[in-house]
């Protein structure tokens, strides 16, 4: 069984796994995409990438703000991943205007390393033509930007995500796949479960295929993720909620009041969401990087015994298996 490499190669960087991407998104999100992206540039030394919507820019209000503010991040040396697009599209009921060459046009112009394909978020039933339908997509996408790793995202039901994800990859040569997360199942134990199971088909493989979690942003489901295999996810929760540093629970953002003494920006000359961000990213950077410690020493179950609410670790433990 291949194991989890310490990194993945993107671009010219090495991003360590597990890894976090912190989404920037226009929907359902308090501030502009170019603001939070200024932020992130900003923290560079704190958080080195980040993901964007191709939507947002191409389309979305603000955009020449937001290319502008992206090229002041990459200058500052952040790794940005690129997402399709379609949930913005979908979620501003824009989906006839934006298509895959528009989403060409937007990847062509956009400097950036690594970006996620773009995806039928309907696709076939059958499973024969839904890999075909992805692995023609993915190769449209990757014929656009050959200096770019694009990663193809797969959809499908969670009983046949193993089966896709492997015929995907096997299509494709891919290093990299992502799967949404609502895809894996209802609760947060059918879709630890449906991760083994695809990280299983992977690995049957013989090479290490990385696995990116699309909309998984609640550290404890990252953690339990971690342990089942998944090595790269992204989300909003970092700029929606505000994370106690104690127990790594969400809380409403305006909560963010009663955590403000758990690091120093708290008394930072910062607006209420800049200093708010920052307490999110450190948390997440440091999350991150005890969990890959852990997944290094293979000591991934004494790091989810020691940091997860005991209530929580005795339902795994039953659920999953976890001893």
């Amino acid at each position: 069984m291949p194991l989890r490499p310490e990194s993945i190669g993107i671009g010219d960087t090495n991003l360590l796994l597990p890894v976090f991407f912190p989404s920037v998104s226009s929907v359902k999100t308090a501030l502009s995409p170019s603001q939070y992206v200024s932020l992130l540039g900003s923290l560079a030394a704190l958080n080195r990438q980040f993901l964007v919507s191709a939507f947002d820019i191409g389309l979305a209000p603000g955009s020449d703000a937001l290319r502008t503010s992206l090229d002041a991040a990459r200058e500052a040396g952040v790794v940005i991943m690129m997402d399709s697009g379609n949930y913005e599209s979908y979620w501003k009921d824009a989906q006839v205007r934006w298509t895959q060459p528009l989403f060409h046009e937007i990847l062509r112009a956009t400097a950036c390393p690594v970006a996620l394909g773009f995806d039928e978020q309907e696709p076939p039933q059958d499973i024969a033509a839904n890999v075909q339908s992805i692995v023609d997509r993915w190769r449209q996408d990757q014929a656009v930007r050959r200096t770019c790793l694009v990663v193809p995202i797969i959809h499908g039901r969670p009983s046949e995500l193993p089966v896709l994800c492997r015929r995907v990859v096997e299509l494709t040569g891919v290093q990299m796949i992502a799967v949404p997360e609502r895809r894996l199942g209802d609760g947060v134990f059918d879709r630890a479960k449906a991760v083994r199971s695809i990280r299983s088909a992977l690995d049957d493989l013989g090479r290490y295929i990385v696995l990116h979690l699309l909309g998984t942003g609640n550290p404890i489901s990252m953690a339990i993720y971690s342990a089942s295999g998944a090595d790269s996810f992204d989300g909003l929760e970092w700029c929606q909620t505000v994370v106690d540093h104690e127990t790594a629970q969400l809380s409403h953002l305006s909560h963010a009041d009663f955590f403000r003494a758990q690091t120093s920006w708290g008394d930072e000359d910062m607006s209420f969401h800049a200093r708010t961000l920052a307490h999110n990213l450190e948390f997440y950077v440091n999350w991150m990087s005890r969990l890959r410690t852990a997944a290094r020493e293979d000591g991934m179950s004494r790091f989810l015994r020691i940091n997860l609410p005991a209530r929580i670790v005795a339902l795994c433990s039953t659920e999953l298996g976890w001893e």
